[in-house]
């Protein structure tokens, strides 16, 4: 008798088993921003966690810096300014809440630090000066202009900014940072508007003093365009996104450090952001330009000279906008990303997916299947604060392997 009928069976039972794992586990990102419009209460976290794990998506960035509040319980926050959380989300841990819910569906959660350097929004709960929290006990760590003025416009107010070049304020931004890596069940940290609200920024008395030791007793230029002005602030934001790396490395080096900068070279020209620096640098685990174009032609155009720009492409996630686009046109901006071999996307942002009928589109196209992370994300090799509740680590990360 005869055993190869039978080996031959086998060895084609194996490799049809090997093909469709293959086929059906690509490794790609597949992310969406969440912002805090979607945290109003925790029925409404787990039925977006739902829909978006049935929409094959593997990434969650999470609002939790916002208008000077932290959406977490954040004792960085409280020995500053007597407060553990955001007002409008008292009692709750936001943060602790997306994890948990999201867990079931095996999504990965990391938290997207959106407002960076912010420290208050006239709109919003602004504290006694009006300005914000942090400035009521560090009037001294605000951001001005040339003429001393400390309000920087936004949506339906004024937005206050920190001193970016100040020490303490670095200090405290990267301890708030440090309490998410170390305190939380994450993936890692995206911090945002780590940049100039605008040119005409920078002339505080720390900023002014700063430069002027570094230049011989000479002041920042009153041009606020000044080339080698503009590259001394850029420059002194790249030291801190390289510090924030380290420390955040240190914390654990297994968490992932990521970042969402405006496309280049428009955030260095109007706001002093390098982020191709960054990546030069390493001080980054990947980096998500948002490349928000309406339609894919325009949409290839920037994304073409934001490739041609960086060192890498190995970790460069593009970002895209729904809310400027439609579905149709998402789908295409995807799938160009996939032709250039790129690790993946995200999505501004998850209501905008559901209001324009995104997720339906996805399914039925580019996101049919689930995917994995193209980084390995393990939670053995992280420490984590024993109050927060879950399931053994090992089982976790088999949830996120799916």
């Amino acid at each position: 008798m005869s055993i190869y009928p039978a080996f031959c069976s086998r060895l084609i039972v194996a490799l049809l088993f090997l093909s469709g794992c293959a086929l059906a586990d690509p490794a790609e990102v597949r992310g969406v921003w969440i912002d805090r419009s979607s945290l109003v209460s925790r029925e409404e976290i787990r039925v977006t966690m739902q829909q978006l794990s049935e929409s094959n998506f593997n990434l969650v960035l999470v609002n939790v810096w916002s208008r000077g509040y932290p959406l977490w319980q954040s004792r960085v926050f409280e020995k500053e300014t007597g407060m553990l959380t955001d007002p409008g989300y008292a009692g709750r841990d936001v943060l602790l809440e997306v994890i948990e819910e999201a867990r079931p569906f095996g999504l990965a959660v990391m938290p997207w630090v959106e407002y960076g350097f912010i420290g208050g929004y006239s709109g919003y709960y602004p504290g006694q000066g009006g300005r914000g929290p942090i400035f009521d006990v560090h009037p001294d760590w605000i951001a001005k202009t040339r003429q001393g003025e400390t309000r920087f416009t936004a949506p339906g107010g004024y937005f206050y900014w920190m001193i970016h070049t100040h020490p303490d304020v670095q200090s405290f931004v990267i301890s708030l940072m440090e309490e998410l890596g170390r305190n939380y069940e994450t993936i890692g940290i995206q911090f945002d508007r780590s940049r100039y609200p605008q040119l005409d920024c920078g002339y505080d008395d720390y900023t002014i003093n700063l430069y002027q030791r570094e230049h011989n007793g000479s002041g920042p230029p009153a041009d606020p365009a000044n080339s080698e002005w503009v590259r001394w602030r850029a420059d002194k934001i790249n030291l801190f996104v390289k510090t924030l790396y380290k420390r955040l490395k240190a914390v654990n080096r297994a968490l992932l450090v990521s970042n969402a900068p405006g496309v280049y070279p428009y955030a260095y020209v109007n706001f002093a952001q390098d982020y191709p620096g960054w990546m030069r640098d390493g001080a980054l685990d990947f980096t998500v330009p948002q490349i928000y174009r309406k339609d894919i032609a325009t949409y290839l155009d920037e994304l073409n000279r934001q490739i041609a720009a960086v060192p890498s492409i190995e970790t460069f996630v593009p970002g895209i906008d729904i809310t400027n686009s439609n579905p149709e046109e998402l789908v295409k901006m995807i799938e160009a990303g996939r032709e250039k071999n790129l690790p993946g996307v995200v999505v501004w942002y998850y209501r905008g997916l559901k209001d324009s009928g995104a997720f339906e589109v996805l399914r039925r196209t580019v996101f049919r299947g689930r995917a994995r992370m193209p980084w390995a994300v393990s939670r053995s090799n992280i420490r984590l604060n024993r109050s927060i509740p879950g399931p053994p680590r090992s089982s976790l990360t088999q949830t996120l392997m799916l």
